[in-house]
């Protein structure tokens, strides 16, 4: 997977208007009850080591390009009802979307940066190969933002907005609760974390390939 930096991305991404708001940010999704509910299931998971793969290669870890602890919820009776809701907001953000889907691609990937300088560089989560299924990216956010410092999911499509819509956007993607929707072709990242923990659920829903 190659490293990028904002100065690489501008050099092959067109800098146009896009045809539609990149992020999608829905605000109190998860009331800080249900966010309780999914950390304490999280904390009887066993977590490893974020891996990160382009589609190209093997996924593998790589702490220069990724550091963080990942665990997966799977779709059964007790988390059926985070899916649904996902599911509900989905189909909302799809309507400014118009992507062809078809649901879920993986299971529910619960995320933990909690060592100071933990990040995730900029990336996509859908390219060439096995990847190319994911079609829009979901992010919950979990922790208050009061835990932690640093850490904030970022977008190129939002890099050097300084306007007002942009900060309350910003604002707003670090609220317990937070849901964050986007393309999975758009460059984003999480930046270095400074300190506390910062807690998330992540997924993808799929479709057939871009055209």
């Amino acid at each position: 997977m190659t490293r990028f930096t904002v100065d690489t991305i501008r050099a092959f991404v067109p800098a146009q208007r896009k045809p539609y708001e990149c992020p999608l940010v829905y605000p109190a999704v998860f009331s800080a009850q249900q966010c309780e509910r999914v950390l304490e299931h999280a904390a009887g998971l066993a977590t490893d080591d974020a891996h990160v793969g382009d589609g190209l290669a093997e996924v593998h870890h790589d702490d220069g390009i990724r550091r963080a602890r990942i665990a997966w919820i799977p779709a059964d009776d007790w988390s059926g009802w985070i899916y649904d809701k996902l599911a509900t907001i989905a189909g909302r953000a799809n309507r400014s979307y118009g992507f062809d889907l078809i649901g879920f691609t993986e299971d529910l990937q619960f995320t933990e940066y909690s060592d100071a300088g933990a990040f995730y560089t900029w990336h996509q989560d859908g390219l060439d190969g096995d990847l190319a299924v994911r079609k829009l990216s979901m992010v919950v956010q979990l922790s208050d933002p009061d835990d932690y410092d640093g850490g904030d999911l970022e977008f190129f499509a939002l890099d050097g907005d300084e306007s007002a819509i942009a900060a309350e956007r910003r604002a707003l993607m670090r609220q317990r609760g937070t849901v964050v929707v986007f393309p999975a072709f758009e460059y984003h990242r999480v930046a270095p974390l400074l300190s506390g923990t910062r807690r998330s659920l992540v997924c993808w829903i799929g479709g057939t390939a871009f055209r």
